[in-house]
This record gives C-alpha cells, sequence and structure tokens, in this order.
C-alpha cells in the first residue's frame, strides 16, 4: 500500500465575517473556551459571506439550488505546535473527561480542517452569502458541498453520554446571557432531534 507523505491543499476561497475572534483555541496544550465571545458573536444567525475566486466561479453553477451546504475550511490560527496535540477537554472544559482530538469537533487538529453545514441565503457572483458558518474572518475555504440529507443525516445516531453533558453546560453557560435564545445554537434539547435514538444498538 502506497500512503503519500503530503498532501497540497490548494483554498478555493475566503470567509468575511464580523466575527474575528476564536471562540475555542489552543492554550497550554488543551483548548480554551472563550464565553465572552460566543456570546457577544451570538450563534446560528451569523450572517457571512464565502468570496471564491473568480476562477471557481463554474463550479457554482447550479449551488443555489440547495437550501444548504456543506462548508470545509482551514483554521488558519492553529498554530503548527499545536497540531501534535492528542488529546484535549472537550471545549476546553476542565470538568469533562479527557478525550482524543478525533472523538471531538475541536478546531485544533493534525490537519486544522473542519466543516460546518450552513444555510444558503444567497449567490451573488462568486459570492455566497450563508448563515451559521463558525469561522472566522479571514478564514481558507477548501471545498463546498451541497448538504444531501440522505447521505448527511443518518437515523439511529448514538452520541457519547458526555456529549450531552458537554451541551447541558454549554446551555447553562449561555442560558442567562443576553444571546437571544433562537440565535444560541446550545439551547435546543438535542436528545429530541430525529437523527438520534437513545436505544441505540451496534449491529
Amino acid at each position: 500500500m502506497i500512503i503519500m507523505s503530503e498532501f497540497i491543499i490548494k483554498p478555493i476561497g475566503i470567509v468575511k465575517s464580523r466575527v474575528n475572534e476564536e471562540v475555542l483555541k489552543y492554550s497550554n496544550e488543551d483548548l480554551k473556551l472563550d464565553i465572552d465571545s460566543t456570546i457577544n458573536q451570538g450563534g446560528d444567525l451569523i450572517r457571512s459571506e464565502i468570496i471564491l475566486k473568480e476562477e471557481y466561479s463554474d463550479c457554482l453553477e447550479g449551488i443555489d439550488d440547495f437550501s444548504h451546504i456543506i462548508i470545509f475550511f482551514w483554521t488558519h490560527k492553529v498554530p503548527e505546535n499545536a497540531r501534535n496535540l492528542k488529546k484535549v477537554h472537550p471545549v476546553g472544559l476542565k470538568k469533562m473527561p479527557i478525550k482524543g482530538i478525533f472523538a471531538t469537533r475541536s478546531p485544533v487538529r493534525p490537519n486544522p480542517i473542519c466543516k460546518t453545514t450552513v444555510k444558503l441565503v444567497e449567490k451573488k457572483g462568486t459570492t455566497l452569502i450563508v448563515e451559521g458558518l463558525d469561522a472566522i474572518d479571514g478564514t481558507p475555504v477548501v471545498d463546498i458541498k451541497p448538504h444531501l440529507p440522505f447521505y448527511d443525516s443518518p437515523i439511529n445516531v448514538k452520541l457519547a453520554d458526555w456529549m450531552y453533558s458537554l451541551m447541558e453546560e454549554l446551555k447553562k453557560l449561555t442560558g442567562n446571557s443576553e444571546m437571544k435564545e433562537k440565535s444560541n445554537p446550545y439551547s435546543i434539547d438535542i436528545r429530541s432531534h430525529p437523527c438520534l435514538t437513545l436505544n441505540y444498538k451496534k449491529n
């Protein structure tokens, strides 16, 4: 088996957003959550622009036929030495058990590639206006795909018990803020999500 030692990823565009501070970042061999930035910057209703290079204009044909798209981006502010981190406290909360990077959605990863499914509000030339992108201003975008529920939203999904605890902690931390419930991504009851089952059994 041949394993390539390196890949070259070229950005196809960049994020333009009023959000310019990371809410979750590398600190002292772990993650640190800036809860004030989380509250001040809002949540799912944040609008961002994804400005693509002109050379990719033809790649966007038909994208506005979809309501939601998946954005793959490179968390460019992750320092090089942070890419060696193997385990973290999820979302930097010390009361949470330490878990391996691949069991988390941490932006600090061996290859800092992240993805978010967003609502496509409008397409203007090579600019996409989206809602719900958790990428800061200046973030390089590396790929875009349409969201397909039958591929991207499996049913009978099981989450780790600690993930429910984590979401409850985030709900507590943001619940007493001035952030409107509608725009607070942690205000929902994730146990009621239609994709989840509380009686999950592995085959």
